[in-house]
């Protein structure tokens, strides 16, 4: 009998270990989604600008996965940001007005990511607006008087031993633009040979997070001044993420880590006519200044450098990330995982991106959020469809030929009018519908 019992407990010892073996995972790593506010990535290095204002983030490019063609869903922050944590475009979502947020059924990245193990962390001073509740967070309530990127760095010491996470919203490119030395000077001076003081123009820049369309006259030399800041604003910006990088690989944690950068939204200087974005100027656009956004995805031990230059969306993130990680996409998502493009694969049919926003962004009137402004993007063209209160407007670009969007051809190509038009309210219709069904994703759990 005590011998059965030996070979028993052997045995089941065995079966332990070869059931351990089957079952084992590669451990998944961390995750850092870092968004930057009111970015564009023609001013990043990667992207081909000529000032030195990326060089951090340039390094991450030309090691991780670089998406030439991103665009937001919309032009200002929440419905972006939104789209991005469920991959739904804003009329299924309908968190288009300041006072909105999405249901509890639905679920998000951080509730899905939750579910597999991780510690989804935010601080509360992301999301303590009524747009990001039911998100699934865990909010963190510290550090909140350390430097922007600082209190990041505090935040990922505080859980580098445990699977996390962490959403980190870069707000310093946002009006006003008002980088502190030495970047309020770093690129002013080539852009101003001469020194001079800041003229009212400039100094108001430097001061409101709020401008109206059109309540400045700007100089040429304004113009270049007010560059020249934002760009300053952009290298402090990377040099923070410098020294993210530079930590994460002091604390052993660099090769487990996937780091997601991206924007919210894009930001206008001066293309057409003035600065900000629709939250800033209460006068939304939807030209490319303002909804082409950077991507680039960073995780060398898994996937290599490569540029992709389809066209891709916000909402395509999250189902990324999940296929990535291995964990099942749910059902319900309108965003695409881009892991196949990563693999070179490349879709079939031509690409389409669309886009939303009301004419005030986050500073709407009872009045102004009922006027909208949505567009649908080839790689060829534009069409943008304005719905006013007793009235409507159509624009269409030739990106081809127009990469500045400067000349409306909407009567000259009736036929690629009409047939973009179609597609842009078949969305419109075909989204709203699915806004109004009680959506419920569950991630399935890989532990």
């Amino acid at each position: 009998m005590y011998k059965q019992f030996i070979f028993i407990g052997y045995f089941l010892m065995l079966l332990f270990i070869s059931g351990n073996r089957v079952e084992a995972r590669e451990e998944t790593p961390n995750i850092l989604l870092l968004t930057l506010d009111a970015c564009r990535p023609d001013h990043f290095g990667c992207y081909g600008y000529s000032r030195n204002t990326t060089p951090n983030i340039d390094k991450l490019a030309k090691e991780g996965l670089l998406f030439t063609h991103a665009f937001s869903q919309s032009a200002w922050t929440t419905p972006g940001m939104i789209s991005i944590f469920t991959s739904l475009y804003p009329p299924t979502h309908r968190v288009d007005t300041q006072d909105k947020t999405i249901r509890e059924d639905i679920s998000t990245l951080p509730k899905i990511l939750k579910r597999n193990g991780y510690r989804v962390l935010v601080f509360e001073k992301f999301v303590e607006i009524t747009n990001y509740r039911h998100l699934g967070f865990d909010t963190v309530d510290k550090n909140q008087y350390l430097l922007e990127g600082d209190d990041l760095l505090k935040l990922i010491e505080d859980y580098k031993n445990q699977k996390f996470f962490i959403w980190y919203h870069f707000h310093g490119l946002h009006l006003p633009y008002n980088p502190p030395t030495p970047y309020d000077k770093i690129f002013r001076e080539e852009a101003v040979k001469d020194a001079i003081s800041d003229s009212e123009a400039v100094s108001k820049v430097k001061r409101y997070s709020l401008i109206k369309n059109n309540s400045i006259i700007f100089t040429k030399q304004d113009i270049n001044v007010v560059v020249a800041l934002y760009d300053g604003l952009l290298r402090q910006m990377d040099d923070c993420i410098g020294r993210l990088t530079a930590k994460l690989k002091e604390w052993n944690i660099s090769d487990n880590t996937l780091i997601v950068i991206t924007a919210d939204h894009g930001e206008e200087l001066f293309e057409h006519g003035f600065i900000g974005h629709a939250s800033t100027s209460a006068n939304a656009k939807l030209y490319d200044e303002i909804i082409h956004i950077p991507l680039i995805i960073w995780y060398p031990e898994k996937l290599k450098h490569k540029i992709i230059d389809e066209l891709v969306q916000q909402v395509d993130i999250m189902p990324t990330i999940l296929n990535i990680l291995g964990i099942p996409i749910p059902e319900g998502l309108q965003g695409n995982s881009l892991l196949p493009l990563i693999k070179g694969i490349f879709p079939n049919n031509s690409q389409s991106v669309f886009c939303e926003t009301t004419l005030g962004g986050y500073q709407s009137t009872k009045e102004t959020e009922e006027i909208k402004l949505r567009c649908i993007r080839t790689k060829k063209w534009k069409f943008i469809y304005t719905k006013w209160l007793d009235s409507d407007t159509c624009e269409l670009y030739n990106l081809k030929k127009d990469t500045k969007e400067e000349i409306n051809v909407f009567r000259k190509y009736p036929d690629v009018a009409n047939e973009l038009k179609a597609k842009l309210f078949q969305w419109i219709e075909t989204t709203a519908q699915e806004g109004n069904v009680s959506i419920k994703m569950e991630g399935v759990k890989t532990q």
